[in-house]
C-alpha cells in the first residue's frame, strides 16, 4: 500500500523535473535572442553546451558571439561568460592572450600554450597574465593603450589578439550558491542577454580591430541597423 501512495508523489516529481528541465533548455537556446537587432544579417545557432549562438555582422566585420559556461571550480561559484569574437584579418603577425584573474580554469584560453610571457604594461590591472607567441613584443605595444581602454572595465576576462581577429571575454554572472552548494549544479540566475550589456563588447571589439588594421567604420547596407546602434 505504501508503495502505491509513493508511486503518484515519484510520478509527479519526475514531470515537474522534466518540465523544469524543459523551460531551461528553451532559455538557454535563446538566450542572445534579445540581441539579433544588433547586428546586419544575424544567425542563430546553438552550442553543444545548449546555450544560443548569434552571429553576423556589426559595422561591416563579421561577429560571433558565444555564451560559456564554466565547469565548476573548486571553493568558488561557477561563472557564466559572454564571448564576442571578430573573425577579420587584423594585419599583425603574433598571438597575445591576456588573462584576468587566473584561477585555472580558464578552458577558452590558449594562454597556457603560448611560450612566451610578457610584462604587464603600466597601467593595466596589476592582477593580469600577459603570454604570447615569441616575438610578439611589438603588437603588444601597438594594441596597449586600447587593451587598456577595454580592461578598466573589471568584468572583462581575457582580451586575446590573433592575426585572423579578435575575442572579448567578460563575465556574466556567477552560479546561484544553493544549486552549486547543495547539487553541485551549474544553474545561472540570467536567462536573457540585453543589447546594453552586448553593445559596448560589440563596439570595443570592433574598436580594437580597427585599431590594428587602421581601417574605419564600414557603413552603409552591411551595417548595423540604425535603431540598435542609437
Amino acid at each position: 500500500m505504501i508503495d502505491l501512495l509513493i508511486l503518484p508523489m515519484l510520478g509527479a516529481a519526475g514531470y515537474a523535473l522534466y518540465r523544469r528541465g524543459r523551460t531551461a533548455s528553451a532559455e538557454r537556446a535563446g538566450m542572445l535572442r534579445p540581441c539579433e537587432d544588433l547586428l546586419a544579417k544575424p544567425v542563430h545557432g546553438r552550442d553543444p553546451t545548449g546555450f544560443g549562438t548569434l552571429a553576423g555582422r556589426f559595422l561591416g566585420m563579421p561577429v560571433e558571439i558565444r555564451v560559456l559556461p564554466e565547469a565548476l571550480a573548486f571553493r568558488r561559484l561557477p561563472q557564466l561568460w559572454l564571448s564576442v569574437s571578430v573573425h577579420h584579418a587584423t594585419g599583425v603577425r603574433g598571438t597575445i592572450d591576456i588573462l584576468r584573474r587566473v584561477v585555472g580554469a580558464e578552458f577558452y584560453a590558449p594562454a597556457d600554450n603560448l611560450p612566451a610571457r610578457y610584462d604587464v604594461p603600466e597601467g593595466w590591472p596589476g592582477e593580469t597574465l600577459v603570454r604570447g607567441s615569441l616575438g610578439a613584443a611589438p603588437l603588444l605595444a601597438r594594441a596597449s593603450g586600447t587593451i587598456e581602454t577595454i580592461l578598466a572595465e573589471p568584468r572583462v576576462k581575457e582580451v586575446l589578439l590573433t592575426p585572423r581577429g579578435i575575442r572579448i571575454v567578460s563575465q556574466l554572472c556567477q552560479g546561484e550558491r544553493g544549486a552549486y552548494l547543495l547539487l553541485r549544479e551549474n544553474r545561472f540566475p540570467m536567462t536573457q542577454i540585453g543589447p546594453e550589456q552586448l553593445r559596448p563588447l560589440l563596439a570595443q571589439a570592433t574598436g580594437l580591430v580597427r585599431s590594428l588594421t587602421g581601417e574605419d567604420a564600414v557603413h552603409g547596407s552591411e551595417e548595423a541597423p540604425a535603431r540598435a546602434a542609437a
